[in-house]
């Protein structure tokens, strides 16, 4: 199977996380960031206009969403991170999608161009994380000692944090434990690493905490 994928593209990482996990064979096609037009394959593919991921099943079958994708993948492949009772695996699967549908806000944050926006943009995060820190259980991870499906959507929002921090000493989860507890608890699994490309972090880096971002120029300083 292929994974079509943009570098630092949040959903793309959820999805190959996911493979990972589970220890799946997978090859990966980027495209450029603001590729447009996209190509027809690609919007056909995907009719959300030509967004990634898209997954290019061993058959020939393109699916486009990463919820979609993570859970078609995570009950073909067997061994599935979604588990428990009707309501433990819907209660999972609704904090795992208010990660996803927080992604952008999180990326826009980072590319903060002032304090004042920076802080602004921060406060959009902060009835995610505080609902979060209040959910969390005993640890390490999201439900306990087992790793779960909400644990690898979050996967992408914890690493990016992760990341800020390593190189503007800024955290975004200042002021809750738990879900500090919880980043240190993901990443230990290594499954970050292997979920985006070998250059990531520096593309990463390049794009949201350049020059032209608070958080990049914090960084130099």
């Amino acid at each position: 199977m292929k994974v079509i994928s943009m570098k630092i593209c949040p959903y793309v990482q959820q999805v190959r996380a996911l493979l990972e996990a589970k220890g799946a064979k997978y090859e990966v096609e980027h495209i450029q960031q603001g590729d447009h037009p996209r190509s027809e394959w690609l919007l056909k593919a995907s009719p959300d206009g030509g967004e990634v991921p898209v997954l290019v099943t061993d058959e020939g079958e393109s699916l486009f969403q990463s919820d979609t994708i993570v859970e078609y993948l995570d009950e073909v492949l067997g061994d599935p991170f979604l588990q428990g009772t009707p309501l433990e695996r819907a209660k999972d699967k609704a904090w795992g999608r208010l990660a996803a549908d927080n992604y952008l806000t999180q990326c826009s944050t980072q590319r903060s161009p002032d304090e004042e926006t920076l802080e602004e943009r921060t406060e959009d995060l902060t009835p995610l994380f505080a609902a979060t820190e209040g959910e969390i259980g005993g640890g390490p991870y999201f439900r306990g000692e087992k790793l779960r499906m909400v644990d690898l959507s979050w996967l992408p929002i914890l690493h990016r944090t992760s990341l800020i921090k390593k190189h503007s000493d800024y955290d975004f989860l200042a002021g809750y434990p738990k879900l500090q507890a919880w980043r240190e608890a993901v990443l230990a699994t290594g499954i970050h690493k292997n979920s985006v490309s070998e250059d990531f972090e520096d593309v990463f880096t390049g794009f949201y905490l350049s020059d032209e971002t608070f958080l990049g120029r914090k960084r130099a300083n």
